[in-house]
């Protein structure tokens, strides 16, 4: 990321440095007071340019993710920058203040920074050092010297500054990374989780209906084969009813697995073949609608497990089946006239409270009205 982050801009300070030494080379061929004066520039000019290439542009290049910068190799070549800028100072002042500003700029570019502080400053002094071995005035020598140490502040202050912006990415990267990171690791557990609840509901489900459906299927059919005539029309009709009611809550699965929650199907017909199947009456209140599968089906498994328990524990009551279309909500009751039970009693049954923390997982309610002797009223409210 680090690398990343500087060469981005890389070549534009390469060009930045490639054009600067073209235009310094033309103004000291144009400004020179001599032919050898300009050569010699020329020539420190040159040697600057190859130096950097065989061995500047290494280190800037190099891979930080692979290997580190060779700290002696670092010395050496910010060594070497400052000795040939002093040579091309004191050959050619002008020349040398106009290179000045790339040569410190691609000094930054070398990691660590903080060694390379030294030569900067040394670099921003080098015309006050031009200025001694040309016997200038001690005034005009300081200030000079005041002008250097301005510049040198200046350029270290900027160096420090770009660095630490770099720094600050680097670390905002990487922290986002990590937040990636987390984000998809958190993903992968709720989908992990998901798929587990998924798992654990649709075997729920297949028990509510394929296995007891099933099951009522085969014990009516063995006891149809020893019964006389009359019995077995009973068990055979029996059987039937048994079929529908369970084909009914089959297609509600299979609905809510098949549409997804932009979708709806009406409860209305499934409710409707469950009364029927249980011998109890059915009514239907308010403009009929429809609801989101996985509420269809969550009304369709309660019923289901009320009508169970009223066959179960209260056989021959008569059972009412009440579908009501509201404002706000959709509400079910199933009433029996039955003996009815103690609600505060403890219960080994498990169909009840499934059925409850289905209504109340999709944001309903679910109540049982009984007492002894009173029969028994299941209310059931989902959200429209």
């Amino acid at each position: 990321m680090r690398q990343h982050a500087w060469y981005d801009s890389f070549p534009y300070w390469e060009w930045f440095f490639a054009v600067s030494t073209a235009i310094v080379a033309a103004l000291v061929w144009a400004g020179s007071a001599s032919v050898g004066t300009a050569i010699a520039s020329s020539a420190w000019m040159a040697a600057l340019v190859v130096w950097y290439l065989v061995l500047g542009r290494r280190l800037i290049l190099i891979d930080l993710s692979v290997t580190e910068v060779d700290g002696r190799l670092a010395h050496l070549y910010r060594l070497g920058v400052l000795v040939l800028f002093v040579a091309l100072a004191l050959t050619d002042r002008n020349g040398s203040l106009t290179l000045l500003v790339p040569i410190v700029a691609h000094l930054f570019w070398i990691v660590p920074l903080w060694p390379s502080v030294p030569v900067l400053v040394a670099l921003n002094l080098v015309p006050a050092l031009v200025d001694v071995v040309d016997g200038e005035p001690v005034g005009t020598v300081l200030e000079t010297l005041a002008v250097c140490a301005a510049t040198a502040a200046l350029s270290v202050a900027l160096g420090v500054f770009i660095v630490r912006v770099i720094d600050q990415s680097v670390d905002r990267f990487e922290l986002i990374e990590e937040l990636k990171d987390s984000r998809a690791e958190v993903e992968r557990l709720s989908h992990e989780a998901g798929v587990a609840a998924e798992r654990r509901r649709l075997g729920t489900e297949l028990h509510d209906t394929v296995t007891q459906g099933l099951s009522s299927i085969i014990m009516l059919v063995q006891a149809a084969r020893t019964a006389d005539d009359e019995r077995r029309e009973e068990h055979l009709d029996l059987i039937e009813r048994t079929a529908r009611a369970n084909l009914a809550e089959a297609r509600a699965m299979v609905e809510a697995l098949a549409v997804d929650d932009a979708g709806a199907v009406q409860a209305e017909t499934a409710l409707a073949e469950l009364a029927e199947a249980a011998g109890a009456s059915f009514e239907v209140e308010g403009e009929p609608r429809h609801l989101a599968p996985a509420k269809a089906v969550a009304l369709v498994r309660a019923v289901q497990e009320a009508l169970r328990n009223v066959d179960k524990h209260a056989a021959g009551a008569d059972v009412r089946v009440r579908l009501a279309y509201r404002e706000s909500d959709v509400a079910v009751s199933v009433a029996d006239d039955g003996p009815g039970f103690d609600p505060g009693a403890p219960s080994s049954g498990f169909g009840l409270l499934g059925a409850r923390n289905r209504m109340i997982g999709l944001g309903g309610a679910f109540e049982v009205d009984t007492s002894p002797g009173a029969g028994t009223t299941v209310r059931l409210e989902v959200p429209a």
